[in-house]
């Protein structure tokens, strides 16, 4: 699966330009219909890939948790909510806490240590499930060089209306 991240990566690379370009035009695209069909096509991608053989997206993003999630991965790791956030806490911000690290520090062997008590940021990534993605795109585009489903759907997606190219 590594070299697959990397091969996506650079490919990603490849097509910024076009990708920008197609952000471009789903932005004037009727918002109900690309999000119809970014569920129905992430259903399909989401059945194909192994997120656990990948695990890129815990390697590369900023992973943000609320108050609430702290107090349950602190009572998960039998540890005080201090300690917590001494030990795994980086900062504070307006909405809760960012983890510290480059990658998650709960990533292990590509699987979360803490899979059953993970923050709801990483339940529902790549987000592509949620309505509106058409107000989300500039993230979503972000998150074509780091997750195969993305880029996927992204893929997918242009074969399928963008015929101006």
């Amino acid at each position: 699966m590594e070299n697959k991240i990397y091969a996506i990566k650079e490919k990603a690379q490849k097509k910024e330009k076009e990708n920008q370009e197609f952000r471009i035009f789903l932005k004037g695209y009727n918002h109900h219909q690309v999000d119809k069909m970014v569920h129905k096509i992430y259903q399909k991608y989401l059945s194909r890939y192994d997120c656990t053989a990948c695990g890129n997206c815990c390697k590369i993003l900023v992973i943000t948790l609320y108050h609430e999630e702290v107090e349950k991965i602190a009572k998960y790791l039998n540890i005080s909510y201090k300690k917590m956030k001494k030990k795994y806490i980086e900062r504070k911000t307006a909405e809760g806490f960012i983890l510290k690290g480059q990658k998650c520090p709960f990533l292990h062997d590509n699987k979360c240590s803490i899979y059953k008590y993970r923050p709801e940021v990483c339940r529902s990534y790549p987000h592509l499930h949620k309505d509106n993605i058409n107000h989300r795109l500039i993230s979503i585009f972000d998150n074509v060089s780091i997750c195969p489903i993305v880029y996927s759907i992204i893929e997918e997606l242009k074969e399928r209306i963008w015929v101006s190219r």
